[in-house]
């Protein structure tokens, strides 16, 4: 299985981390090592797998998307990426947003829990503090592969 992974959201301004950041990610990929997987990310990202794309034009994140059989995103411009240039289903993790707001219903969106959603879901990411214990564990996204 070929699968596209884009595993961050954008820096905050305030310099913390985002909330919106999926925490297990090094042990997603050791239980889908199997695969060949592709991440693409901008400048100043965790590189996580050996095939790496950095700050590619859309037309080249589109051929991405068309080579891989799945992809898997955190709450970021991705998922709206493919909703936009595709329909190819994926998975989307997350955490405090709430993906009936932000999300597709097309794709697989792994919420842990309604209870770990943020009381104000249109303010600013700044004021959120990260919480890992708000994700999926990797064994449940290993479900939908």
């Amino acid at each position: 299985m070929k699968i596209l992974i884009s595993p961050f959201s954008k820096k905050l301004r305030n310099g913390n981390k985002n909330p919106k950041d999926y925490p297990y990610w090094d042990k997603l990929l050791e239980l889908i090592k199997k695969h060949e997987i592709k991440q693409i990310g901008i400048a100043g990202e965790k590189i996580l797998v050996k095939d790496y794309y950095q700050d590619r034009p859309f037309t080249e994140i589109k051929q991405l998307l068309d080579w891989c059989d799945i992809w898997i995103s955190v709450d970021n411009w991705f998922p709206h990426f493919v909703n936009n240039y595709g329909d190819k289903k994926g998975i989307v993790l997350w955490g405090k947003s709430d993906p009936k707001l932000f999300g597709y219903d097309n794709n697989i969106n792994l919420l842990k829990g309604e209870k770990n959603l943020r009381k104000n879901q249109f303010d600013i990411w700044e004021n959120e503090v990260y919480d890992e214990n708000v994700f999926v564990l990797p064994e449940e996204i290993l479900k939908y592969l």
